[in-house]
């Protein structure tokens, strides 16, 4: 089963998702991607969750790829947790005898977290890859002062922010995401205010109040988002049901790396051992 389609936010924005369910599926995947990014450079994690007899649910967050919204600006990070909450709720209604997981990558990594905080027991379980759950490494003192300043000033103000050749190793895969004509590199002032300054702030001061069952996953040579953001996290979250795997090598996309299939592995492994039980009886 196949279906693309749009969700309407609760401030009229147009929240674009894909739904991919093989037959009889034994439990769901909601996909949150990462900045600049979009849903369509999960196709390959999708096929393989498939496989493995998971459905999947993926969109595109609010000013990214084909969802509404201006492109890269964002009035309250907390909608980005809200729009997520529209899809888990879709899920929920056409597959209520399903488990239901979040996976997020990223600034993805950074909702899903959120949510994980924000709206509590809605999911079975979340999965972190290089979660952007501390400020990036590119976010020293005096660029979050200069975000402030700027915010107060210019909040539409378009700021670059290219890190296209951190993601991965792989040469092609960086390529790939130069031509992508759905990903954007340059944000809002206030985008990058909500985000980095406002949003991870929050997520950090709460981390207590999380208590997901979780796989959290981080490259270790990862230059965006340190792998100690993830450990920290881990530390500091209240779950009791929690793993954590650091990667030796890998870049910031685990997902994108000559290694991806031990991530997906990994992934798949950990999904299978939450006793995900198939059922005929969903929509």
């Amino acid at each position: 089963m196949k279906e693309e389609n749009i969700i309407k936010s609760s401030n009229d924005v147009n929240i674009f998702y894909k739904k991919d369910i093989p037959n009889n599926p034994k439990g769901i995947v909601i996909i949150v991607h990462g900045f600049a990014e979009h849903l369509g450079r999960y196709d390959y994690f999708v096929d393989k969750l498939n496989q493995n007899g998971f459905g999947c649910y993926r969109f595109d967050n609010r000013g990214h790829g084909k969802s509404g919204g201006k492109s890269l600006d964002l009035e309250d990070y907390i909608d980005f947790a809200k729009d997520a909450d529209l899809v888990v709720q879709k899920a929920k209604t056409e597959f209520p005898n399903l488990p239901i997981f979040m996976f997020g990558h990223s600034m993805g990594g950074f909702i899903t977290a959120l949510y994980g905080e924000k709206f509590k027991d809605r999911l079975n379980g979340q999965i972190l890859s290089g979660a952007a759950t501390d400020e990036p490494l590119q976010s020293t003192a005096v660029l979050k002062w200069i975000i402030n300043i700027g915010n107060k000033i210019f909040p539409k103000l378009r700021v670059k922010n290219d890190l296209s050749s951190l993601i991965s190793r792989d040469s092609a895969v960086i390529d790939d995401y130069r031509k992508d004509p759905l990903i954007h590199d340059k944000a809002t002032v206030r985008f990058f205010k909500q985000f980095i300054v406002e949003g991870i702030t929050y997520l950090k001061n709460h981390a207590k109040e999380y208590n997901y069952d979780c796989l959290i996953l981080h490259g270790k040579d990862d230059k965006i988002i340190s792998y100690k953001s993830s450990e920290n996290f881990y530390n500091n979250i209240s779950s009791k049901d929690k793993k954590i795997i650091i990667y030796d090598n890998l870049y910031h996309e685990i997902l994108n790396e000559s290694d991806r299939d031990t991530v997906i592995n990994d992934v798949i492994t950990w999904l299978k051992s939450k006793d995900c039980v198939y059922s005929n009886e969903s929509v």
